[in-house]
């Protein structure tokens, strides 16, 4: 009985004992580092005031100014931070180190709060000051199993510091709700909600910063008796290396298809390529030190991954560039060229040096495109607003007296529209100034106002069309035939407007379960003509309102059972089947507003 009892004290003091230097470990982790990152903490306790001043309680803010000052409140913390390592893995001494600090605050901060003001593109600065963090203690220093260490044990150090103040703080949580409930007390949802903000936004990234290690020499050690490292090759060797050995296959089987079939890459293939470029190169750099440790597929892989991506990318260069070559430059264009770009470059150091670079910069030289991407002539910014401005000055002329709107066709009308919203995506819109005498002036809108703004003043509205005098709606019943089409998208809605407005309609609507929105295809009217966008392919297909329901004679408004089916065709081949559920249309037979199930092939769409 005694032995039972010394065994239960003793389990329950080492409990304790464990307990006890986990605290101290943090409390003593995050004390170092309030000494080493001191302007890093100060902007990190001010979003936090700010992040718990924005709940529905106060909402001391305006939404986007929110967001912004979050934003350069973290750009300047991880310039802070980058900055602080690059020097105490010099041996700098600490006053010059918080001065370092104080500056790369200072102008990385005030660059993302002006952004594109100042020509630069606060995301990517963001992410490029956020990757260059583990980078910057072994600029022109170490070698890359150093690097490798310091990056896996933050890594680690981060997700186990916020995972355990969000496990705590749920508890705190439940346990204010227990008591709550227990004795009938009103606790209220903005405690629990301070409490949850003051974690995430506070309390985790102290802890976290505390996890960032202070040696820049040390190396984990590689064995089969190291457990971590292990874990490590396991997860590298077993589930990562084969499945990506498998979709290099599936992509050069694909290529396979393309040459026989003649069938060019669809619009998603950008997208794959990219994501498959991507997820090699981070288990290329994660399997450096462990690639003997993770069986046959990590080493195959090891050896011949660049060459892996040769054909991959040549479909990524062949897709990107035909779009560009037609439609410019836009955001999404530019990285995905970009990362192309970088994978290539990466691929043919490795190959040149067969299979002998340093990991460093395999991680160091995407980093390096990213933070060039955010500001300058080359950047995304100047880049987008070069490229489609040409393409509008080629539709316009690119000084006034511009060509007159009204002599543009809908479809040339709207190419333009669609064109302006991608450079007020960029903040570019004053590089159209030389189509008007006057220029244009702005007056705090937001992108899409000013869009919308200069649409406006350079004549290049959606025709107008009168009140609508007839409308109709239809009762789908039975079964609908797909008479040889592969893609469904139910009550897809047109109304006459433009591609600005019919996104934002699509975007602002709920899920319903179906999926992220920006996936759905887009509708809208110019005249009788009905403009779709699916992926990133818009085609144009004519349409009377008399074809919808031709025996319908009621001039204000019908019902009917039976949804008609009207079948169209474009210019460019494509077909598509409209089972109509409703519409409103005018005297002239033009649609105002259409609602429909929409069929079509995803093939047409992909070229």
């Amino acid at each position: 009985m005694s032995g039972s009892t010394e065994s239960s004290g003793s389990s329950s003091a080492g409990w304790r004992g464990k307990a006890r230097r986990i605290i101290n470990s943090s409390l003593r982790r995050t004390g170092e580092a309030l000494s080493r990152f001191p302007v890093v903490i100060l902007l990190i306790l001010i979003a936090s005031v700010a992040a718990n001043l924005e709940t529905p309680d106060y909402a001391r803010f305006a939404f986007d100014s929110f967001l912004r000052l979050e934003a350069a409140l973290f750009a300047g913390a991880a310039g802070a931070v980058a900055g602080t390592l690059l020097l105490e893995a010099r041996g700098v001494s600490a006053p010059a180190r918080y001065g370092v600090q104080m500056v790369c605050a200072l102008v990385f901060g005030l660059a993302v709060w002006f952004g594109l003001d100042w020509g630069v593109y606060p995301p990517a600065l963001v992410i490029g000051l956020t990757l260059a963090i583990p980078l910057a203690p072994y600029l022109a220093r170490g070698d890359g199993l150093s690097f490798w260490s310091f990056t896996v044990l933050a890594f680690v150090g981060v997700v186990l510091a916020f995972a355990a103040v969000l496990i705590f703080v749920t508890g705190v949580i439940a346990i204010i709700e227990m008591i709550a409930f227990l004795f009938d007390i009103d606790a209220g949802s903005s405690v629990q909600e301070h409490i949850f903000i003051t974690a995430i936004t506070l309390v985790g990234p102290l802890f976290a910063l505390g996890r960032i290690p202070t040696r820049f020499d040390e190396r984990i050690e590689i064995g089969e008796k190291e457990q971590f490292v292990r874990g490590i090759a396991l997860l590298a060797g077993w589930v990562s290396a084969p499945l990506a050995l498998v979709a290099a296959l599936v992509l050069y089987l694909y290529a396979a298809k393309i040459l026989v079939t003649g069938i060019v890459p669809n619009g998603e293939i950008g997208w794959i390529v990219s994501f498959f470029s991507l997820l090699t190169v981070l288990l290329r750099i994660a399997a450096e030190p462990i690639r003997d440790l993770g069986g046959v597929a990590l080493r195959v892989f090891a050896k011949i991954w660049p060459w892996l991506l040769i054909l991959p990318l040549g479909l990524l260069g062949y897709a990107v560039w035909t779009r560009i070559a037609a439609e410019g430059f836009t955001i999404a264009r530019y990285y995905l060229a970009l990362e192309g770009f970088a994978a290539a470059i990466l691929a043919g150091l490795a190959i040149a040096l067969r299979n002998r670079l340093d990991i460093r910069w395999l991680a160091g030289i995407p980093v390096v495109l990213i933070l060039l991407s955010s500001f300058g002539p080359q950047g995304v910014a100047s880049t987008v607003g070069r490229s489609q401005s040409d393409l509008i000055f080629a539709t316009m002329g690119s000084e006034p007296p511009s060509e007159d709107a009204s002599t543009l066709s809908d479809g040339a009308r709207q190419v333009v529209r669609s064109r302006i919203y991608a450079l007020a995506e960029v903040d570019q819109l004053d590089r159209l100034s030389g189509l008007t005498q006057g220029g244009f002036e702005f007056s705090g809108e937001k992108s899409y106002e000013q869009a919308r703004l200069v649409i406006a003043t350079l004549g290049l509205e959606a025709s107008e069309v009168g009140q609508p005098v007839r409308t109709a709606r239809f009762e789908r019943f039975g079964v609908i035939d797909i008479a040889g089409f592969d893609r469904f998208a139910p009550a897809l809605t047109a109304r006459r407007s433009d591609e600005g407005e019919a996104r934002a309609i699509r975007n602002a609507a709920p899920e319903d379960g179906l999926g992220a929105n920006v996936d759905l295809p887009i509708a809208w009217f110019e005249g009788k003509t009905l403009l779709l966008t699916i992926g990133d392919v818009t085609d144009s297909f004519v349409i009377d309102a008399d074809e919808i329901e031709p025996t319908l004679e009621v001039p204000r408004s019908s019902s009917a059972t039976g949804a008609p089916s009207i079948s169209l065709a474009s210019e460019n081949g494509r077909t598509i089947t409209l089972v109509v559920l409703a519409f409103e249309s005018s005297e002239t037979g033009e649609i105002s507003f259409l609602e429909a199930d929409l069929l079509y092939r995803e093939e047409d769409w992909a070229r």
